[in-house]
């Protein structure tokens, strides 16, 4: 498998964010067969460990915060000594799905935003369960529950598990099976987090925590990460985080670690590349366009792949979806789950910087994007201090 120069694997084998889940998990007594992550952590002697993940900080976009002056309390945070990746697709259905369960992609088989179901016989969106052509609901998503949470095996241990985030998300059929075992704590406001994740430092009691601040990504998506708007959410994660810190009691046993599911990168609104078609997707392909619009999965009708390689070899690199799975793209080959091989397609197409494929079922064109290989879409922060 020959990815480009400016392509960033995922470390699994010891430098992602599967790395990362699986060492905190570990550090409880979870059994793991992943590569311990391979970066110092001050673990020992913590009986509370506590995980904030921002949505979409990249490391790239926090080091240049940070000399912007706007992350002061991140800054003050210990980085990692060495990069760290997110997993591929560097989307959060894929990330936050292996922080939750500290499984890669190819095990609990959450593989993008929409997927290839064999199971429903259509692309189906995993956010909201519908088939994207048609929006018919799934019937009965119980087989997405795939692998166990990482809360449900601390929770067996004897380790409480808390996940503190936004309250719209809490009955949603993801969270349910993701933060299983979990103690949910909403919010609706973000500022409300430094109280609830507080609580949940209980004196006698071991304790994992996440804390989960999704804004960030949504307004990089829609106004770009280079902007003012996307800076000045930044600015308020940190104050947040400031006070979160300062919220927990200083008994020297909790241990705070930040870091995000992936980055994103500025997408102009002419790289956009239209080249799947209605009439394409009608006459080419076996049904929708997967993925997402940086890292796309294809279902050539038989006789023309050719023809769909031909369409988006100018602006994307592909590579077989055999050759991804079986080169370890969507985690270690040894531990992939064979049935979620048909839900990335038989082609990939992964843009090249600054592009993206649009398609009949894409949202409305974004100003800032993830889910490819560039370094400021996979490298993400490790951050971490003892209290």
């Amino acid at each position: 498998m020959h990815l480009p120069p400016h392509a960033i694997r995922p470390d699994y084998a010891g430098g992602s964010v599967l790395n990362l889940a699986a060492t905190l998990g570990a550090h409880f007594g979870v059994p793991t067969h992943h590569a311990p992550y391979r970066h110092p952590l001050p673990l020992d002697g913590a009986r509370h460990v506590v995980l904030i993940v921002v949505d979409a900080l990249g490391a790239g976009q926090l080091r240049d915060a940070i000399t912007r002056g706007d992350a002061p309390t991140l800054a003050s945070l210990t980085p990692t000594p060495g990069p760290v990746t997110s997993v591929f697709p560097s989307t959060t259905m894929a990330a936050l799905t292996t922080l939750h369960t500290a499984r890669a992609p190819a095990e609990h088989g959450y593989l993008g935003l929409t997927v290839w179901l064999d199971e429903a016989q259509a692309v189906v969106n995993l956010i909201r369960l519908y088939d994207v052509y048609t929006h018919a609901p799934l019937a009965d998503a119980g087989f997405l529950a795939a692998v166990p949470s990482l809360y449900r095996q601390v929770r067996d241990r004897g380790v409480a598990a808390h996940v503190v985030m936004p309250a719209a998300y809490q009955h949603s059929v993801l969270t349910r099976w993701a933060c299983d075992g979990a103690e949910y704590h909403p919010y609706a406001q973000p500022e409300e987090t430094p109280e609830l994740t507080a609580a949940t430092i209980q004196p006698g009691q071991a304790s994992y925590t996440l804390v989960y601040f999704p804004e960030y990504d949504l307004i990089c998506h829609g106004s770009g990460p280079d902007s003012p708007e996307a800076h000045a959410e930044l600015r308020r994660t940190d104050r947040i985080v400031a006070d979160l810190l300062a919220a927990l009691p200083r008994t020297g046993d909790t241990l705070v670690v930040l870091t995000a599911d992936h980055g994103q990168s500025p997408q102009p609104p002419d790289g956009y590349v239209d080249a799947i078609t209605k009439k394409v997707m009608k006459t080419a392909l076996r049904g929708p366009v997967a993925g997402e619009e940086r890292a796309a999965y294809l279902r050539p009708q038989p006789g023309h792949h050719a023809e769909i390689a031909a369409l988006l070899a100018p602006h994307a690199t592909l590579l077989t979806a055999d050759d991804a799975w079986t080169g370890g793209l969507f985690g270690p080959p040894a531990h992939a789950g064979a049935r979620f091989r048909p839900r990335v397609g038989d082609l990939i197409a992964v843009p090249h910087p600054g592009h993206a494929i649009r398609r009949p079922t894409s949202p409305a064109p974004m100003l800032g994007l993830h889910g490819g290989w560039t370094a400021e879409e996979t490298l993400v922060p490790v951050l971490s201090g003892r209290v």
